[in-house]
């Protein structure tokens, strides 16, 4: 029976991503700027570290199918989330650790096999409950506003990351090894409360779900060849692959950079995820708005003007590396974070265009995959090429600075791989449903 809509239980739902924000900003901005900024490690093993998660990505379509099919104790969802959650939250603790055996010394084998066993349980927990989490907020509301509560839950994310980011930067404005102790325990603390607070409660023993028909479920291989049987899923698959490769490359970077070419303290690097965060919480919401109306297929242009905007947000923050013109550099964050908002309304929307009805489970696992592995690809690339490009400059403004230009030419391609793909015409062949509802643009707030 389909469940009927209820916005503060969306709310509530939501609120798991508060806690998602607090772990996340922990191992993806705070260590990183430590290690990379304040211990003067290489930026390769640490984008490496950062990159595991996303490199186990396949695991989320495992987890998923079980949750559809092995229930624990009668419940298809929570147990698999709260198991996943509970090996994040226990993984944190070492991240201090791993800051001290570094900062005594940067080759320690213990630090290192500390910082990837961390990295490792972390990234397993995370894929063991991204997808049954996602299947929840699916099962607790009805077809036709199944868009509008992705876009609830995705706007916690967006929110949380930029509360985090003040909350982190204001607690440890400077690296100590004490003050790092207590935002990693203040983290775990809000985390874990949200975690529990905000699902618990949301399934029933022995409640029916939704799920795909069981042929949708298919091998992780067997996906691949089907993709690439068509070239329309092949230049799709290559759009989200290097769009998501080239919009992450400066994820393991970025703090340390505000270090290298400024000089600035850890608690004002950390602000960076809310200048740009604001700029996402900014335009997402707007582009659903004046984009409502349109089908999926037709959101072409809305990902186009994202990538372009992203795009000269990119090239204006390698200008700003390579001049070190500090004045430029919360617009250009804040510019970069309004394209990446359109972006994501018009790729996700395209994503659901591009996602057959007769194999909609697996093509929606395969899409997942393919973006997560780039993710973690791109997370390293940054990394490895920031070390590469300092290697043959010895300047670390031109290092930064080549790595931005190179991640904008990435994002301008993506263009030209989209209008490669005629999503108009791959929708039309698959009968793509002639709802609103398939796309996130489409919710008619």
């Amino acid at each position: 029976m389909a469940q009927r809509f209820s916005f503060l239980r969306t709310l509530k739902i939501g609120s798991f991503h508060i806690g998602s924000a607090f772990t996340d900003l922990l191992t993806s901005g705070v260590l990183n700027r430590v290690l990379i900024g304040d211990l003067g490690i290489a930026a390769t093993p640490v984008a490496f570290l950062s990159a595991l998660r996303y490199l186990l990505a396949p695991l989320s379509i495992w987890t998923g199918y079980r949750s559809d099919t092995k229930p624990i104790f009668g419940l298809h969802r929570l147990p698999y989330i709260w198991l996943g959650r509970l090996p994040m939250v226990i993984s944190l603790p070492l991240l201090p650790l791993v800051a001290v055996l570094l900062a005594a010394d940067p080759r320690s084998i213990l630090g290192w096999t500390l910082a990837t066993i961390s990295f490792l349980v972390y990234g397993v927990g995370t894929l063991l409950s991204g997808s049954p989490f996602l299947a929840l907020v699916r099962d607790t509301n009805p077809p036709a506003k199944r868009g509008i509560a992705m876009s609830i839950v995705q706007m916690f994310l967006i929110v949380s990351f930029p509360v985090a980011a003040i909350v982190y930067g204001r607690m440890l404005p400077h690296y100590d090894p004490a003050a790092f102790w207590k935002i990693v325990l203040a983290g775990m603390g809000i985390a874990a409360f949200f975690f529990l607070f905000s699902i618990f409660g949301e399934e029933r023993r022995g409640q029916g779900i939704v799920v795909d028909e069981p042929h949708e479920h298919l091998p992780f291989m067997d996906l691949l060849r089907e993709m690439w049987a068509d070239p329309r899923t092949r230049y799709f698959f290559l759009f989200l692959a290097l769009g998501a490769a080239s919009a992450s490359a400066q994820d393991a970077i970025l703090e340390p950079f505000g270090f290298h070419v400024f000089n600035m303290s850890a608690g004002e690097t950390t602000r960076f995820n809310a200048y740009w965060g604001g700029g996402v919480l900014i335009s997402l919401p707007l582009t659903i708005f004046f984009t409502r109306r349109r089908m999926a297929y037709e959101q072409s242009m809305t990902n186009h003007i994202g990538l372009v905007v992203t795009s000269l947000a990119l090239v204006l923050l390698g200008y700003v590396a390579v001049t070190a013109n500090r004045g430029m550099l919360v617009p250009v964050l804040f510019l970069f974070g309004l394209g990446y908002g359109i972006y994501t309304v018009g790729a996700l929307s395209l994503l659901m265009a591009m996602t057959s009805d007769r194999r909609a489970g697996a093509y929606l696992g395969l899409w997942t995959v393919a973006q997560l592995v780039f993710r973690g690809l791109g997370i390293f690339l940054g990394g490895a090429g920031y070390d590469l490009f300092y290697r043959l400059t010895g300047a670390h403004t031109l290092a930064y600075g080549t790595v931005f230009f190179v991640e904008a030419v990435g994002l301008l391609a993506c263009i030209w791989l989209v209008i490669k793909t005629d999503v108009p015409g791959f929708a039309k062949s698959e009968e793509a449903r002639k709802t609103r509802a398939a796309s996130l643009a489409a919710v008619d707030l």
